[in-house]
């Protein structure tokens, strides 16, 4: 097939399209508008996803999606017979179309391979040679915000409704099952999460800052739960002994999905730019998020989308600290987090 540019594609109603997004929870959270706004627009096609295993959770209970496939992007690297089978089970879909809103190597190999006859990424990699119809922007000025430069693939697609949003769709059984870890960790009524965990694709506001601003809200008569991982809960405890705070927490206690439903029933959630803030804002929490002055980490592409949510960044110029080593974040000082918090949370009772 002839490389194509920007010309709207002929697909049939019942198209099967494969949406390809296999990088961090919170992109995959940011390409869910597309997903949707596709189905909204072939109502009668068949959309699969396929996802990173770790984030792919957030997909389920979509009636948007028919189904998800789950990747391993370490074993893509090192096991030929798991990329050998992966590649069965994309010839097995039977896909007209597939979009790569992010176009990684191994993954849009195996695309090429699996002969699906449209193969929609962007221009200008190594591995575009993969693809016959190109999208040709640049994401590197993050002039916009992410979900918008993965909206930007709409122009191969007939027109029709946009949708803007991130949605993730959470079954009683998982609020629920949080409503019994929040019990069991003695809390009931309104509260605040502080997520002080990162994935580290973006400088954190430190861990003992998030400590000090859990006490200080706490002197102020407000509920608070420390989500993360296993072992983010252990340097939580570190830290917070050594400040001399005890801390209520429920890290380690969670999947994606339960903590999703955790973050579903906070009032408030506090948290560095990372997948867990944009999955608060996917299940109607407002946010308060910590995001350095850099521009690669810019909140005009990687901003909460809630018209509520507030970003906090350090005051003065642009950050040109090097990678993991910013001393701009400890500017953000915990008094003055604490005082958007409670601006935010007199604003909207």
């Amino acid at each position: 097939m002839k490389k194509s540019r920007s010309k709207v594609l002929e697909l049939k109603d019942d198209v099967r399209i494969l949406i390809s997004r296999t990088d961090r929870l919170g992109d995959l959270i940011l390409a869910l508008p597309f997903v949707e706004t596709i189905k909204s627009r072939y109502p009668q096609s068949t959309v699969d996803v396929i996802a990173s295993l770790y984030a792919s959770p957030i997909l389920e209970n979509n009636k948007n999606i028919n189904k998800i496939l789950r990747v391993q992007n370490d074993q893509l690297l090192i096991n030929k017979m798991y990329k050998k089978d992966l590649l069965q089970k994309i010839r097995k879909g039977k896909y007209d179309i597939v979009v790569a809103l992010y176009p990684e190597r191994q993954i849009s190999r195996l695309f090429y391979k699996a002969n699906i006859p449209i193969r929609v990424g962007t221009a200008g990699r190594f591995h575009s040679i993969f693809f016959n119809t190109l999208l040709f922007h640049s994401r590197k000025k993050n002039l916009k915000h992410e979900f918008e430069y993965n909206l930007d693939f709409l122009t191969f697609f007939k027109k029709g409704k946009k949708i803007t949003f991130p949605k993730v769709y959470l079954r009683q059984k998982e609020i629920d099952n949080a409503r019994r870890i929040l019990n069991d960790a003695k809390i009931a009524g309104d509260f605040i999460v502080i997520h002080p965990g990162s994935g580290g694709s973006a400088e954190r506001w430190p861990v003992d800052n998030f400590i000090k601003l859990y006490q200080i809200l706490r002197e102020k008569g407000l509920q608070l739960i420390v989500s993360g991982s296993e072992q983010e809960g252990i340097i939580i405890d570190e830290v917070s002994k050594e400040i001399g705070v005890s801390v209520k927490k429920i890290t380690g206690d969670t999947d994606l999905r339960t903590l999703a439903a955790v973050l579903s029933l906070a009032r408030l959630v506090v948290a560095n730019s990372t997948g867990p803030l944009h999955l608060s804002v996917a299940v109607g929490t407002q946010v308060a998020g910590l995001y350095p002055s850099k521009e690669a980490m810019s909140p005009v592409r990687w901003g909460p989308l809630g018209k509520n949510d507030r970003v906090i960044q350090p005051l003065g110029e642009k950050c040109h600290c090097p990678p993991r080593h910013c001393v701009c974040m400890q500017k953000v000082t915990p008094e003055k987090v604490a005082s958007e918090i409670f601006e935010m949370l007199k604003n909207h009772r």
